[in-house]
């Protein structure tokens, strides 16, 4: 993409690369030609976030990593609603979802050092760390006498459901959200689809499936994480209490 002008064209292009979450720059030429243009010529960046402005989104960040977008509201077209998580759930299966994600980030940056620091790596983490802590943050959160406002209302059905849920289910149901693996497994599917977390050992055991973080979920951790349940999924990492059977 030498000799030419970069414009418009290219500022849409680099933006679709970025909606493509598992996309990395190692692997695409053109990626890392566009992230240069970014983040040496002003105008081009300017483009960029004019381009991301009118998709209702915004730029986060931008690295030899990639570049991260969002959507800028909740209103987004690229927003993600509860409705839009995995058909065929419930309103407490989802809300167990949802718990699962805060919890598995949680346990890759159990203090905020680590959100704050580019250099450190986490350590892999099993998916029987992540259930643990999932267990945990259920029963902080139900066992709250007072929860801080910003903890919206509609997890309130997923800190029950988890609360309740036994540890597994027999292995024809392994990736059933109505077990602590089970739903422990779903998030982290979904997250390595989207470019959150990355496999690092396959298991035969579920629970020894180890998995680490990506620059990306560092990123929106750190950005747009609600800070109050990140705090007490935290808490729940650092004194995760073992998953009952």
């Amino acid at each position: 993409m030498t000799d030419i002008q970069f414009g418009v064209r290219h500022a849409a292009r680099l933006v679709y690369k970025a909606l493509h979450t598992t996309l990395s720059p190692v692997n695409d030429s053109e990626y890392r030609e566009l992230l240069g243009q970014y983040r040496a010529n002003p105008a081009f960046s300017a483009q960029v976030q004019d381009v991301a402005t009118g998709m209702e989104l915004i730029v986060l960040d931008v690295s030899e990593r990639g570049l991260i977008v969002v959507p800028s509201s909740r209103e987004s077209r690229f927003a993600l609603r509860m409705t839009d998580i995995r058909a065929g759930l419930d309103a407490a299966q989802k809300a167990s979802l949802l718990l699962a994600h805060v919890a598995i980030a949680a346990v890759f940056f159990p203090t905020t050092d680590g959100l704050d620091d580019d250099n450190y790596i986490p350590p892999p983490s099993s998916v029987s760390n992540c259930r643990d802590t999932l267990y945990a943050l259920a029963r902080r959160l139900k066992e709250s006498s007072s929860l801080p406002a910003d903890i919206p209302a509609e997890l309130a059905p997923g800190w029950e459901a988890v609360s309740a849920m036994p540890l597994v289910l027999p292995a024809g149901q392994r990736a059933s959200p109505n077990s602590l693996v089970g739903i422990v497994k779903l998030a982290l599917g979904h997250m390595q689809a989207n470019g959150l977390v990355r496999q690092d050992r396959d298991a035969d055991d579920d629970a020894s499936v180890t998995y680490t973080p990506t620059h990306r979920l560092r990123v929106q951790l750190r950005e747009l994480a609600l800070r109050r349940l990140f705090d007490i999924a935290q808490e729940a990492a650092r004194a995760p209490a073992p998953a009952e059977a």
